[in-house]
């Protein structure tokens, strides 16, 4: 049997509703990762709200969570934007009830570039994306989180926020800023038992891996073949739940064995 035949399709089906009752903001959700992550929460009984600048294409997960049986609103907004970003939240809040679970999952695709060739305007947009935007929402979310008996802040960030590769200085920088603006969230809110924690992809099947780039993305996972969306998604669930209630401040690596030495 190869790789490919041992890939996952789907998940694993949830065998009990252990997040119903709780309300999730996913930013990033139009696709790939973050309709994977609305499926997961969904599956397991959360309600959500929905976010992302594509509101075609975020009108599809919201359908396809309700389909599967699933409570889901979709909310257009530019997260970059820091009005946008609270009016959000506050829109979230409105529509769930409150707020539980917050998934920063919104991503940018990187430019391959070494430092003489990287425009500033490339690292803005990055750093905007990956750690303003995160912050702002954060902040704004706060309130909710503080009234929630089990709150949830989750950082989507990359197997690269922890190696860099050597080239892409605004993806690298902005996802190494992540994982401090996580750290420092976790450490300050751990008494009052806002869980905050981050998971680190490596090479997922989705838009950021270019059909160009598979082959070579392939062969550098130990393992042999791309991760899934709902693998990662799986991750960012059970960090959700209950079996989340004693990990803060950590990074969760799911990367098919990539970066074994040097993390």
């Amino acid at each position: 049997m190869s790789a490919a035949d041992r890939t996952p399709a789907a998940g694993h089906t949830p065998t009990a509703a252990e997040l119903t009752g709780r309300r999730a903001l996913i930013t990033g959700a139009s696709r790939g990762m973050g309709r994977a992550h609305a499926l997961a929460l969904a599956a397991r009984g959360a309600d959500l709200a929905l976010a992302d600048i594509d509101a075609a294409e975020l009108a599809e997960t919201a359908e396809a969570v309700r389909a599967a049986g699933g409570t889901a609103v979709a909310l257009g907004a530019d997260i970059t934007d820091r009005e946008q970003a609270e009016k959000l939240v506050a829109e979230a809040v409105a529509a769930l009830g409150g707020l539980d679970i917050l998934v920063h999952n919104a991503g940018l695709i990187h430019s391959m570039t070494g430092l003489a060739d990287t425009a500033d305007e490339d690292v803005a947009r990055l750093l905007a994306v990956n750690i303003w935007a995160p912050l702002h929402l954060t902040r704004a979310a706060l309130p909710e989180l503080r009234r929630s008996p089990a709150a949830r802040v989750i950082f989507i960030n990359s197997q690269w926020g922890q190696v860099p590769d050597g080239h892409s200085y605004g993806y690298m920088v902005s996802k190494a800023g992540q994982l401090g603006l996580m750290k420092t969230l976790a450490q300050e809110f751990a008494a009052e038992r806002i869980m905050v924690n981050a998971v680190a992809p490596g090479a997922i099947a989705t838009r950021m891996v270019p059909p160009e780039n598979h082959d070579a993305e392939v062969a550098a996972v130990p393992v042999g073949r791309l991760g899934q969306p709902s693998e990662i998604a799986d991750v960012v669930a059970f960090l959700a739940g209950d079996t989340g209630a004693f990990i803060t401040g950590q990074t969760v690596p799911v990367n098919g064995g990539a970066l074994l030495v040097g993390i």
